[in-house]
């Protein structure tokens, strides 16, 4: 049997993943990915995000403000996209995770969200937070 590892796969072959393992799981719906960006007048992204929508939770996996417009509620703007995306699909739970060296937990317990458990033994001794919160 020749194998071949990929590091640095295509869109497409990702893609391949997802529409595989939705055909063997179709009884409890489906994963697929999401993105929301916000731009400025130039067309420039200063904020996004993006994630999965997971057999009827949604996932945020990355949330990114530009430094200079950070404080300005396009987090919060975001996530409420994020929130309502996920209504609409009829999901029940909404996910993300952050590395406890960005302190952005208390964003998104702000938001409603409760540190769902803490997983310990990346770089410099930091953990990675897992929350959740009910739509």
């Amino acid at each position: 049997m020749n194998i071949e590892f990929t590091s640095t796969p295509q869109s497409s072959e990702i893609d391949f993943l997802t529409q595989k393992i939705n055909q063997e799981t179709s009884e409890f719906g489906s994963a697929y990915p999401f993105a929301f960006f916000i731009r400025n007048k130039v067309g420039e992204i200063i904020a996004g995000c993006n994630g999965s929508v997971v057999f009827g939770g949604i996932y945020t996996d990355q949330l990114w403000v530009r430094p200079d417009y950070r404080g300005s509620g396009l987090g919060l703007k975001l996530m409420k996209q994020v929130h309502d995306y996920g209504l609409k699909l009829g999901c029940q739970i909404a996910t993300v995770s952050t590395m406890s060296f960005q302190g952005a937990n208390t964003f998104y317990e702000k938001l409603g969200y409760v540190v769902d458990f803490e997983r310990s033994g990346y770089t410099q001794n930091s953990s990675c937070i897992f929350l959740k919160r009910s739509l």
